[in-house]
């Protein structure tokens, strides 16, 4: 039977009326995702960061950056999470669609009808989200600025291909879903639609492949994870550990679970009792029908958790960083085979008039920036030259010192003897010799002030293990250098030492006073580099900002995708649950004990996830922090207070969610009651 489009809308009204707890998280999802897609994208190809081709403001490239990436992963997500939320609206309506082919609706019909809702959902999440974004984008700029450090902006913000971007991807996304639900119906008949719901309740089969997968790539993941000490190895294995953590939560949670509650089943003392009887029994056909989404809910859990703890540190350690790359506000570094250039430096320093200066000082040192440590001795160095084929983990940034220049600033002074020298390094090694071609040098026992060796650190290379050679005198330490270094190699030539001069500045500088004190400064050698705090500052500032900015979307992104999944897997197992229920008491279990049972089966379900994702959480810390040592100085007791205090914050939200979308489990459980 055709019928006419008049008498399909009524329909289409009547199926959204009856079924608002459903449609209506459906349509919220859609709209919040086209809201930030917009917003981010609009940031993107507007004028906010980059106008005519020229930053807006020093480092909005960088931020202009970071804002892309996260656009596509908001895409990303913005695809998945909708086709996630259509499949269970259809997996809902399957009876309803089935009735309407019983009564004689043909299937072109039910098409059509299919097509016009689409393009309802279309409309109502495009023009919600586009409005709500268009009123909103002005105020995530004024945020992003703020975050960055700069100035607010008036105007309006708007642009035209971030409009015509968002349009697209999500004509496409629903046209997606529009194929995936006329597949449905086409390749079923009425009849199977109907029965959807009572079919396929057989008890599930264990899996022994598919947790051999999980038990396997659990192992991996984990291993790969906690044994990562490596920097430059840091992106290619945190990416290699997440996919095989993914892959075996999916496959622990689908066989895993099974596999567990079959165990128990067989063990008759703990099965036969009135309690486990009934929850095993239940807990294996939740398991059966719910584990790929408690696994989603889990993977996504514990990117929130990572999320929250990667923006705590963020704030917390921004200006740590700051200060562990200019420990002075003024960092002139300049080679010299002068003794008395230091004196020269002061004097030029008296030239600044009308500036408020103090503690100028200046270290003298050796610095070798490339040497590469031997694998079987740890005192062991050996020339980059030699070296046909070697990895970025083995080389080295050392910095050498004579124990004058370090018993200058240390309160603790060393006395070395010839032939002896005093090392340490960022990773906190221990040296019983330092070896380089034939020379052998004796550690000493004293332990070096890590405050003072941090001015004599290039933050550039701070990616590299810093070791640090307090040597006994001048000639020693040319030994050391000359021999681990090639000539090339050698900054100014063999008898030039590097001078690293600092000072610091009360008040804050204009650009043309900045430009003043590096003209005057420059005087001081051929071979100069200067850093001034404050001009970098706001890069920095920039930086962190953007990725704090995008970090707070995700963070929205993930959390609503989580709440979404938790939300219809509580409807899906109420509906399942309601007949049960009411199984469950025709057979003489009291409401009490029924409501118990459900209750335990509820709660173990509920709260599984997030107690996998704490552990996998716990276990990515080392390499997150690692991996955010490529862009923040990150100490790890800091960063694993971060992990556990985020751990405990988000299971303080999830409780919140789970005790309101609890409500409305029971109330449909209880319906026919």
């Amino acid at each position: 039977m055709i019928v006419n489009s008049k008498l399909l809308l009524r329909l289409i009204k009547s199926s959204m009326d009856k079924c608002r707890h459903i449609r209506i998280p459906f349509l919220l999802v859609g709209i919040i995702n086209v809201t930030v897609f917009y917003i981010l994208s609009t940031l993107v190809y507007g004028d906010a960061l980059i106008k005519d081709g020229i930053e807006v403001f020093y480092g909005a490239e960088t931020v202009d950056m970071v804002l892309m990436i996260g656009c596509i992963v908001v895409a990303i997500i913005s695809i998945i999470v909708i086709l996630y939320a259509n499949a269970f609206v259809m997996k809902d309506r399957r009876r309803e669609i089935g009735l309407y082919g019983i009564l004689g609706l043909s299937k072109k019909s039910i098409v059509t009808m299919l097509f016009y809702e689409t393009i309802i959902h279309l409309i109502i999440c495009l023009g919600g989200g586009l409005l709500i974004g268009t009123f909103l984008n002005k105020l995530m700029v004024l945020i992003l600025y703020k975050l960055a450090g700069q100035p607010p902006v008036n105007g309006f913000v708007f642009s035209e291909n971030a409009l015509l971007l968002t349009i697209v991807l999500f004509l496409i996304v629903y046209g997606i879903c529009f194929i995936y639900n006329v597949l449905g119906i086409k390749i079923s008949k009425p009849v199977e639609l109907l029965r959807s719901k009572s079919a396929g309740e057989k008890e599930p089969k264990s899996k022994i492949i598919t947790l051999a997968i999980g038990i396997i790539t659990i192992v991996a993941g984990y291993y790969v994870a906690i044994n990562c000490d490596s920097t430059f190895d840091t992106f290619t294995m945190l990416f290699s550990s997440i996919g095989l953590v993914i892959i075996a939560t999916y496959c622990l949670f689908i066989a895993g679970t099974i596999a567990i509650l079959k165990a128990i089943k067989k063990n008759r003392k703990m099965y036969y009792k009135t309690s486990n009887f009934i929850g095993v029994a239940n807990l294996m056909y939740r398991m059966k029908h719910n584990a790929v989404g408690l696994a989603s809910i889990c993977v996504l859990s514990t990117a929130v958790i990572i999320l929250i703890s990667c923006i705590a540190s963020l704030v917390a350690l921004s200006e740590n960083t700051l200060n562990s790359i200019y420990p002075s506000d003024v960092m002139v570094k300049y080679v010299s085979e002068d003794d008395t250039v230091s004196e020269k430096f002061e004097s030029l320093v008296e030239e600044l008039d009308g500036y408020d200066l103090e503690k100028v000082e200046t270290r003298d040192l050796w610095n070798v920036e490339w040497i590469h440590r031997s694998e079987d001795q740890t005192g062991k160095f050996l020339k980059l030259s030699d070296l046909e084929d070697y990895e970025f983990d083995n080389i080295k940034n050392v910095y050498i010192i004579t124990q004058d220049t370090y018993n200058r600033y240390a309160k603790d002074s060393i006395n070395l003897e010839k032939g002896q020298v005093c090392i340490a390094d960022s990773d906190n090694n221990k040296y019983d010799f330092v070896s380089c071609e034939d020379i052998n040098y004796k550690a000493s026992d004293d332990k070096l002030d890590q405050n003072v060796m941090a001015p004599f650190k290039d933050a550039s290379m701070s990616l590299f293990t810093s070791i640090y050679i307090i040597v006994p005198d001048d000639e020693t330490g040319f030994e050391i250098r000359n021999n681990t270094t090639d000539s090339n190699m050698i900054q100014g030539n063999e008898n030039c030492k590097i001078y690293i001069s600092s000072f610091d500045i009360n008040g804050n500088l204009t650009e043309k006073e900045i430009n003043t004190i590096k003209n005057k400064l420059s005087a001081i050698s051929d071979n100069c580099d200067i850093s001034i705090r404050q001009e970098d500052e706001q890069f920095f500032k920039n930086l962190y900002g953007g990725i704090l900015f995008v970090g707070m979307f995700l963070l929205i992104i993930f959390a609503i995708v989580t709440v979404l999944i938790i939300y219809y897997k509580q409807m899906s197992e109420g509906y399942e649950d309601n007949g049960r229920y009411q199984i469950l008491k025709k057979v003489g279990l009291t409401e009490k004990e029924t409501k118990a049972s459900i209750n335990r089966q509820v709660m173990i379900m509920f709260f599984l996830p997030i107690v996998v994702a704490s552990i996998h959480a716990i276990v990515a810390s080392n390499i997150i922090r690692l991996f955010m040592k490529m862009i923040l100085y990150v100490d790890a007791f800091t960063f694993n207070m971060a992990v556990l205090g985020s751990i405990v914050f988000f299971a303080v939200i999830y409780c919140i969610v789970y005790k309101l979308t609890s409500r409305q489990y029971y109330k449909i459980v209880s319906f026919n009651n």
